[in-house]
């Protein structure tokens, strides 16, 4: 910690030094690390020493700037902005958009996010650099979204970034955690120094005894006793009161000229050298602050003593703090300005709140939706007229729903349905806070309020109920509740025909409907109508109009990256991931659940993640990771009852009885696939192609030698052919053959089955079919008819990866005299490739360039280089051009590896 000439510069933290310093100098693969501590325990002093040690950009979150969007970022980005050429187009005019180098509207928080942290690569190519900000409690919320997105994605071996904070709970992903505790004795007596001296030795043992090591608490207190003063000692909060009776020694004028710098933020010092003559403060006004020990100097810049004080001397005399902001209201502009006349209105002010609005409306534009939700909630405060103070609540709730601070939007919500009971009115608001409801974990009450909104409104606005039914849909469905979603959908065509589109849709699919999906997308493009566009991509899954999903998902995703909408980009790739593991493409499958999967994490989206990991889970049981795969399933059903995303509750036992079928644990899959049957019969989940358990549970119970119950089974499930659907229809004849005594009906049923795969792309179900036949022959004594089938299941496992299945083939053959092949199997090139690889290679292959990909990946133009350099190694390739032709559309005829 250091101190002023009195003490010494430094004292202890040997320890925390070894492991910060390693970071800096890249000594480990660590590159983040986060520094927590109480205030005034010697954060930032730590930050200066290890900065002295190379290049160093340190910038520290402001109370005062805590509205202003992206107000961090801007210092950050200001030093380094001769690396910005180095950036992809898109990512850099996002970038200085949102830091106001130049004039426009921002492209997005994600694209600011990829660009934020290509600019910290492209910088650390001139040489290593260290990234400190302090105060990361202060920061405002955009730019804190920004530093923990580099710092999840942060790989450069050249640049370092040390996050400090007060906030002892706060976590980042990955970071080396450093938490700053109380000094030891002998290091509190050493940084006391030449104060020691000039204590009696008695109150020095009280000090160390009672400050339990605090550094600024030890120096504070030793200073204020050595002032032949008899007071006991203080620690911690009453520090305080400590500054309050400097403060309150000190004329108007000088603490006026305390509150000025308090107060100042990041103004240029040129503003600040206005305001002070604007208040008729002398320099010899701020050498009394000084004198004080309040005031110090920085570089030429004066600053306080320490960041504690400035609640203290803005607290200490609120007729000078008024009408210091009111004196910087007069020298800026734009939200700076709003944000000081605010703080000089005790009541309402409307004039001052339609300043904030416009302030909202420029930090929304900026993609700073929290800043914004921030000054609508402190506008509407200051509104005089309720329902307009109630339209801005409206307003703050929706952007902060927007940034994800789902609380606050739920809570801004409430607070303008209780100034406006108008019906119209709360089903808009019910919008809101019922979409903040759901994703916070309670499906079930934002259901129950948006149909009890919907009832209301009903009688004086149909058009509004339907559009309440129709968005009840969601929270239902993720509560499991199919009955009630079909229920939903025909209330709101009821009331507005056509008005339910994607919900009615998507709520026929999980009854065992399979209604017509024609035409475009919704018309509406924005962040709101993304997850309508979302279902009717997901229902094209569902009902095997594989083709039409992966156009549908792709806009999706591009409009997801557009609007910075990184839920919506968990959702989109999460849809894809299980549109590539129906088709085959398991290392696409797999890139875009791990992708689905982050996105969730980052935003909080329990249900999409636990969806994402559900894929996985599948994956890895298809090939042969059975054990990553339970884990996987046994932490989603871990989870799922505080999320109240009870639709898992047939997904996980699902995975779970594929799993154990796996590897021959019959009876062990039948009880977790029935455990799946009766969660979705209770839900009416009807769909074949959603949760497609059914034909696992047949074949486990076969295995188990329940013949009967599988029979049972199969009669639920043969109706699910009058779909139209390939799957249900080639898996009932699958189901049919297992069952069969007769070779010849047994042959005849699995023809039936190749005849309805040919019918869709679904080459793991029809290996599981000719592997279905192959045994089912030589157990009937058609050994010479089996091996064809035998054969063909064999290679179509190879070719996916499908380890488990492979080997059953294998077994199969030898069984049918068909000697083994030599060798283990083969596995496809693009599986070695890891999901963030496979992601490049696929962007790349579509014809984009470095910068493109960069841009449409939220990543680095130097990440893609790095990823691009390793997929030409594994996949043995030499030019773009191969990889372009080469990139599979499918697994098979894709290159391998031996």
């Amino acid at each position: 910690m250091a101190a002023t000439t009195e003490t010494p510069t430094f004292v202890g933290r040997d320890a925390e030094i070894e492991v910060l310093t390693a970071l800096v100098e890249g000594r480990g693969p660590d590159r983040v690390a986060l520094v927590r501590g109480e205030p005034g325990i010697g954060k930032s002093e730590l930050l200066a020493r290890i900065g002295s040690r190379t290049r160093t950009v340190r910038v520290a979150g402001s109370e005062t700037e805590s509205h202003l969007p992206f107000a961090v970022l801007a210092d950050l980005v200001l030093p380094l902005r001769g690396s910005l050429a180095a950036l992809p187009d898109v990512q850099r005019e996002a970038l200085e958009v949102s830091v106001a180098l130049r004039a426009g509207r921002a492209g997005g928080s994600l694209a600011v996010c990829a660009a934020a942290l290509g600019l910290l690569e492209a910088a650390g190519d001139a040489g290593p650099l260290l990234v400190v900000v302090d105060d990361l409690q202060w920061a405002d919320t955009p730019s804190v979204e920004v530093l923990l997105f580099v710092a999840r994605r942060l790989r450069s071996a050249r640049v370092a970034l040390v996050l400090a904070t007060r906030d002892r709970s706060r976590t980042v992903p990955g970071a080396v955690v450093v938490d700053l505790d109380g000094l030891g004795a002998e290091e509190s007596r050493l940084l006391l120094g030449p104060l020691a001296e000039r204590l009696p030795p008695i109150a020095l043992d009280r000090l160390v005894d009672d400050l339990a090591g605090h550094p600024l608490a030890l120096v504070e207190n030793a200073r204020h006793l050595a002032g032949d003063r008899r007071d006991e000692p203080r620690p911690g909060p009453a520090l305080e009161a400590l500054w309050r009776t400097a403060l309150e020694g000190l004329p108007e004028p000088a603490r006026t000229a305390l509150a000025v710098v308090a107060g100042a933020g990041s103004a240029d010092e040129a503003v600040v050298d206005r305001v002070l003559d604007d208040l008729g403060v002398s320099v010899r006004d701020q050498q009394l602050a000084e004198r004080a020990g309040l005031l110090r100097d920085d570089a030429g810049r004066r600053v306080l003593r320490h960041p504690l004080l400035r609640a203290v001397v803005l607290g200490v005399d609120p007729v000078v703090t008024r009408r210091v902001h009111a004196a910087f209201a007069a020298r800026t502009t734009g939200a700076r300005r709003a944000w000081h006349l605010a703080a000089t209105v005790d009541g309402t002010d409307d004039a001052v709140a339609a300043q904030l609005a416009a302030a909202a409306c420029s930090a929304a534009d900026l993609g700073g939706h929290r800043s914004a939700g921030e000054a609508w909630a402190r506008g509407a405060q200051l509104t005089a007229d309720r329902r307009h103070r109630a339209d801005r609540f409206l307003e703050a709730a929706r952007e902060f729903l927007l940034a994800g601070a789902l609380d606050l939007a739920a809570g801004h919500a409430e607070a303008a349905l209780a100034l406006d009971g108008d019906v119209r009115f709360a089903a808009r608001v019910e919008m809101v806070r019922s979409r903040a409801t759901a994703w916070l974990g309670d499906p079930r009450r934002a259901h129950a309020d948006l149909v009890r909104a919907a009832e209301r409104v009903a009688p004086v606005d149909a058009d509004a109920a339907a559009v309440l039914y129709t968005e009840a849909t969601m929270p239902a469905g993720m509560a499991g509740r199919v009955h009630a979603m079909l229920d939903l959908a025909h209330r709101a065509t009821a009331l507005a025909p056509g008005s339910a589109g994607p919900a009615r849709t998507c709520a026929q699919v999980l009854g065992g409907e399979v209604p017509a999906l024609d035409g475009p997308d919704p018309d509406d493009t924005g962040p709101w109508a993304l997850q309508h566009r979302a279902q009717l991509a997901q229902v094209a899954v569902h009902t095997e109009r594989y083709e039409d999903a992966e156009q549908r998902v792709g806009a999706v995703l591009a409009a997801g990256r557009r609007h910075g909408a990184a839920s919506m980009l968990a959702y989109g790739h999460t849809i894809r991931a299980e549109l590539d593991l129906w088709r085959g493409r398991w290392p696409a499958a797999r890139a875009d659940a791990v992708e689905a999967r982050q996105w969730a994490e980052e935003r909080g989206e329990a249900g999409t993640g636990a969806i994402a990991t559900m894929v996985l889970a599948r994956l890895d049981a298809l090939t042969g990771d059975v054990e990553r795969s339970r884990e996987s399933t046994r932490h989603v059903l871990g989870a799922v009852g505080s999320h109240g995303i009870d639709c898992l509750q047939t997904y996980a036992p699902a995975v779970e009885g594929l799993a154990a079928l796996v590897v021959g644990e019959a009876e062990d899959a039948v009880d977790h696939l029935e455990a799946a049957h009766r969660r979705a019969l209770a839900d009416g989940l009807e769909a074949s192609n959603v949760v497609p358990y059914g034909p696992d549970l047949v074949e486990a119970l076969v295995r188990a030698g329940d013949t009967d119950r599988a029979r049972e089974v199969l009669a639920w499930w043969e109706p699910k052919t009058a779909t139209g659907l390939a799957f249900p229809a080639a898996t009932a004849h699958r189901c049919r053959g297992f069952l069969a005594d007769d070779p010849d009906d047994a042959a005849a049923c699995f023809a039936r089955a190749r005849a309805a795969h040919d019918r869709c792309d679904q080459p793991f179900e029809r290996a599981r079919t000719l592997l279905a036949e192959a045994e089912c022959l030589r157990r009937l004594r058609r050994p010479t008819a089996a091996r064809p089938a035998a054969r063909d299941a064999h290679a179509a496992f190879v070719a996916l990866g499908a380890r488990p299945w492979a080997a059953r083939a294998e077994s199969e053959l030898a069984a049918a005299g068909v000697p083994s092949p030599r060798g283990a199997p083969a596995r496809t090139a693009w599986a070695a490739l890891t999901p963030q690889e496979f992601q490049v290679a696929r962007v790349v292959a579509e014809g984009r360039s470095n910068d493109e990909a960069a841009a449409a990946l939220f990543v680095s133009r130097k990440t893609v280089e790095n990823h691009l350099t390793r997929v030409y190694r594994k996949l043995g390739l030499r030019s773009r051009s191969e990889l372009v032709r080469r990139f599979p559309d499918g697994t098979a005829g894709a290159p391998r590896l031996s």
